[in-house]
């Protein structure tokens, strides 16, 4: 009878266990030798996802931007404009020798489309927020020449909405400032889709003008619509005509630009630097009113680029 030894039995062991170890690790083995290269789907699918969420967020950016514009062109805007005209109103009483830039000069009623408005000395972005603004240097209520009015179509509380529904015959009247003549214009024709600088105008030594400017319809019209409108002179003043060529020209980026982009940068700074280390609330807290501040400045410099008249 063959005997075997306790060492040779724990030699057979662990020499069958190191046997069974590299079988399994041979079966481990892929089949052509090296291991494959991972596939570069999963990496790719996790892009095209991160480009569709930066996609949304954009998306979804300028949809909300689009909606404060709409409600600040609804809303705020006719504030604006109705505060404006009450400040002008108590402005108009008092007696002056020269009207100054921004100041009421006149009162324009237009009974036929419940027109009555202060008009401002001067055809600037912040005047017209105001009321309807006259061409500084154009003639006077009831001198003899031209005198050129021009007035926001639907913002600012559209006050020359419907001016293009005047017709031939229908009246405004003027009155000037420091208890000044009240004149009575007829209106003459309205035209469309033109420029004020190509209107024709004859003796304008003997008439005296009114030019009711606004622009087209559209966000981005790039016409205008000017009502004539004609009276006899009340005055023996020599006739005044404006060049009308560059009013209502481009406005530059300005201080307005600058207020937007600073707050904007000042609002995604901050929440870089606290997001993570403070809670959500006041997070919110300290960035939505400097973002709220950033996004009505940058609406507000969208009316320097559309049309002064829009």
């Amino acid at each position: 009878m063959t005997t075997i030894d306790a060492d040779q039995a724990i030699e057979q062991v662990d020499g069958s266990d190191a046997a069974a170890q590299g079988e399994t690790a041979d079966r481990r083995r892929p089949v052509f030798g090296a291991a494959l290269p991972r596939a570069e789907q999963p990496e790719r699918r996790r892009r095209t996802i991160a480009w569709r969420k930066l996609a949304g967020r954009v998306v979804g950016c300028v949809v909300v931007l689009f909606l404060l514009h709409l409600l600040y062109s609804a809303v705020v805007t006719t504030l604006v404009h109705d505060q404006r005209q009450q400040h002008l109103a108590a402005d108009l009483q008092e007696p002056i020798l020269e009207v100054p830039s921004g100041a009421a000069v006149a009162v324009l009623q237009i009974p036929s489309i419940s027109v009555n408005e202060i008009v401002l000395e001067g055809v600037e972005v912040d005047h017209l927020r105001g009321g309807p603004a006259r061409v500084t240097g154009s003639a006077l209520p009831g001198d003899a020449g031209v005198m050129a009015i021009y007035g926001h179509r639907t913002a600012y509380g559209g006050p020359f909405e419907r001016v293009v529904d005047l017709v031939s015959g229908d009246s405004v009247v003027v009155q000037a400032r420091n208890s000044g003549p009240i004149v009575r214009y007829i209106v003459d024709r309205v035209e469309r889709n033109t420029d004020v600088a190509d209107i024709a105008l004859e003796q304008t030594d003997l008439v005296s003008y009114l030019l009711l400017v606004t622009s087209e319809e559209g966000t981005f019209a790039r016409g205008q619509a000017v009502v004539v409108a004609r009276a006899l002179p009340v005055t023996d003043t020599a006739p005044t005509v404006p060049l009308l060529a560059d009013v209502g020209g481009s406005v530059p980026f300005g201080i307005d630009g600058l207020l937007a982009l600073g707050s904007l940068v000042i609002a995604v700074l901050t929440v870089r630097h606290l997001r993570g280390r403070v809670a959500t609330g006041v997070l919110v807290a300290v960035a939505a009113p400097v973002l709220v501040y950033a996004v009505l400045r940058i609406v507000m410099l969208g009316d320097t680029v559309l049309a002064l008249t829009r």
